[in-house]
């Protein structure tokens, strides 16, 4: 049992190895929450409104991927986004928005998502293109009306944010599936919500469809997670050996004792 304790705090350690500074679990529930409440207020309320907007929910495995590219405190796009076996073990196509801030304080959900969101004013819907000079891509990802999954990862930068600023900071980063902003293509359909939905039920002024929004749990992590670099490949070998094992001894252990009485109790 000792064994599987140790293994269990060397996993720990690693992920802890990038960043001593407070974080954001991506599985805490309201973080979680709030991420996908904030994606889906703006997807409701599109102007011109939208016929066949999904309604989004969130994906561990994004998430994950999200953490990953967030630990390298870079101001840019993940570097991986086309080769998408590296971005997701099932979508075919993965998009990604980041914010930056400096204080910590200066962070909120619902201001990073606003800040993408206010691009919205740059963006010409019936010309499907950015005013000469702006951005407008955050704006778009956030209401593809066929993106239906979003994972996130908020991380605080002790040494600064790179390509930002040196001062200790947060950068905040969210995946998207599957990948919107399409050149010459709108985010959505304009027409009555909803009335693009086809079999999904509405929900909202948005298209809902249960299996569609199953929550997935994944045993996956991307090869380029810098917290698997500064383990090195054989310390992880072990730590996985090790998590893998133990529990197994112990089957084996029991499963022989039931059957060929190797142990005598008094």
């Amino acid at each position: 049992m000792s064994d599987f304790i140790h293994a269990l705090i060397s996993v720990t350690v690693l992920l802890k190895v990038v960043s001593s500074e407070p974080f954001f679990d991506i599985k805490d529930p309201a973080f979680i929450k709030e991420c996908v409440t904030e994606h889906n207020i703006h997807r409701i309320n599109v102007n011109p409104p939208a016929s066949n907007m999904r309604y989004m929910t969130w994906d561990a495995g994004l998430a994950v991927t999200a953490r990953a590219w967030a630990r390298f405190c870079d101001f840019k796009h993940n570097i991986y986004l086309k080769d998408v076996r590296r971005m997701h073990p099932t979508f075919t196509s993965v998009g990604e928005n980041i914010w930056v801030g400096a204080p910590y304080t200066l962070f909120t959900v619902k201001s990073a998502v606003k800040l993408w969101v206010d691009e919205v004013q740059h963006y010409n819907y019936y010309k499907t293109q950015c005013a000469k000079g702006e951005v407008c891509g955050h704006y778009t990802q956030v209401v593809w009306a066929d993106t239906y999954k979003v994972g996130c990862a908020a991380q605080a930068c002790p040494n600064g944010v790179a390509s930002f600023s040196t001062w200790p900071g947060i950068i905040f980063v969210c995946n998207y599936a599957t990948a919107g902003n399409y050149r010459g293509v709108a985010p959505y359909r304009q027409g009555s919500s909803c009335s693009e939905c086809g079999q999904d039920t509405c929900d909202n002024k948005l298209c809902r469809n249960s299996t569609r929004d199953a929550l997935h749990s994944y045993w996956w992590t991307p090869d380029w997670d810098p917290v698997l670099s500064s383990c090195g490949s054989f310390c992880l070998s072990v730590v996985i050996i090790r998590l893998i094992s133990v529990p197994l001894i112990f089957a084996c252990v029991y499963f022989l004792n039931c059957h060929y009485k190797l142990f005598a109790y008094e």
